[in-house]
């Protein structure tokens, strides 16, 4: 690809790159460790373990082990007034920044954006306040519910803990929320409104309330003797998701502020994608033409063309309506014979779906191809869906050319995409000096 300088007569927008990331989950606490984990077939799933589940006929889950030990960069008492979705988005937030080199300061806290996606609110103290209303106790039902009706969703949790003061974007969307997050992140930073931004998801959906939900809607894998083959997204005997919890964030900046502060870049965001499928009669719908819309534009945002993508890291959460309109909207963008030139792997056949913080997980995951220059596999597809026709890179870790990489995140009618370009394969960087974009958030600082 020719290098082209970023001056406005040559770039039709500001481009925007990622700086940091950091993530949790249950394959690890880190984005290095997941990948590891993902190398070595791990599976995040298994017995759920923070309530009795044996009244339910599905009885796993993608846990976090340890997650309500304090973490000992935070007081006891701020760690007890979070509830679960908070302290995992507490822990990616500051990671990425750390890894981003970034701290904050009173000259740049207003130029500092958040944006978070969680789908699911903490529903525990809701399940003890019904519990307590119908017993009559009105007094003990206050007390469950008071810390719902008071408490901060995500993206304020981290303004605070951070101190910024720039815009603060709460988003829902089902599994495509935490992608919509970082996509709308980065529209802040084009337009102006933001010089840095973190933005990603968070859930904590593990409760019998979420369980009685998804399981009554019919969208629940069943494989409770064996959890680790639960999550089987494009496999032919698929038989539906398993909900796990976590949180992933990334640190975006505007490109111009990354090199005069000497930041390494990770990737560059080249295009993005949103659509919505109407459904028929008022009911909105996976649409498989929407889905190919979302990717579509992102392509089309990037300049690039089908040949330069690389490999897609798909939405594919386990159920076989779901998994088959999204092959159908890839290859309506890439061609029919997609599975020949481009891998499309599966990342919740390791993690489960993280609903809201899946696209970003999706996207740490693939910070790390690109990185490592490798295809991340796709775990318990042993017989493929002839009705998918993608390569899903069942076999394992594979060393390959990784310049270009997508992310797909589909959430029941909501589409986005993304596509991310390794610093190899970007545009030439600008030409900035140092100081020349103020004032800049600092670096190699402690987080207040």
């Amino acid at each position: 690809m020719t290098a082209r300088s970023s001056r406005p007569e040559e770039a039709p927008r500001p481009r925007v790159v990622i700086t940091g990331a950091g993530a949790i989950c249950s394959l690890g606490r880190t984005p290095a460790a997941i990948w590891e984990a993902i190398a070595a077939g791990a599976s995040g799933v298994g017995p759920i373990t923070r309530f009795d589940a044996s009244p339910f006929r599905t009885r796993i889950a993608s846990e976090i082990a340890g997650a309500d030990v304090t973490d000992r960069r935070f007081t006891d008492a701020y760690w007890a007034g979070l509830d679960r979705r908070s302290r995992f988005a507490a822990i990616a937030a500051l990671d990425a920044l750390r890894a981003a080199g970034l701290t904050l300061t009173p000259q740049n806290r207003g130029q500092t954006a958040v944006a978070m996606a969680s789908y699911h609110p903490p529903d525990e103290g809701a399940l003890e306040g019904a519990r307590r209303l119908l017993a009559g106790d009105v007094a003990g039902a206050r007390d469950a519910l008071a810390p719902a009706a008071l408490g901060a969703a995500p993206a304020a949790r981290i303004a605070a803990l951070l101190g910024s003061t720039g815009p603060a974007l709460e988003l829902g969307g089902v599994g495509a929320g935490g992608l919509e997050a970082i996509i709308e992140a980065a529209a802040l930073i084009r337009r102006g409104d933001a010089l840095v931004a973190l933005a990603g998801g968070t859930e904590a959906p593990i409760t019998p309330l979420t369980l009685a939900a998804y399981e009554g809607a019919g969208l629940l894998s069943a494989r409770n003797d064996d959890p680790a083959s639960a999550s089987r997204p494009l496999d032919a005997d698929r038989d539906g998701i398993v909900i796990g919890e976590g949180a992933a964030v990334v640190v975006l900046e505007l490109i111009e502020v990354a090199v005069a502060r000497g930041a390494r870049i990770l990737a560059e965001i080249e295009g993005e994608g949103l659509s919505i499928s109407p459904g028929r009669s008022g009911e909105p719908a996976t649409g498989a033409a929407e889905i190919g819309q979302a990717l579509q534009q992102a392509l089309v945002l990037s300049g690039r063309i089908q040949a330069e993508v690389d490999v897609i890291a798909l939405d594919a959460a386990g159920t076989v309506e779901g998994d088959r309109a999204e092959a159908l909207g890839v290859r309506r963008v890439f061609g029919a014979a997609t599975r020949h030139h481009m891998y499309t792997p599966a990342p919740k056949s390791f993690t489960g779906h993280l609903l809201g913080a899946s696209g970003p997980l999706s996207v740490v995951i693939m910070l790390e191809a690109l990185a490592r220059q490798a295809i991340p596999p796709t775990r318990n597809l042993e017989r493929e869906d002839p009705e998918v026709d993608l390569d899903a890179n069942p076999r394992g870790v594979r060393e390959d050319t990784v310049l270009v990489a997508g992310v797909n995140a589909t959430g029941g009618a909501h589409h986005a995409s993304l596509l991310l370009a390794h610093p190899r394969a970007m545009r030439r960087l600008p030409e900035v000096v140092p100081g020349g974009v103020l004032p800049l958030p600092g670096r190699d600082a402690a987080i207040p």
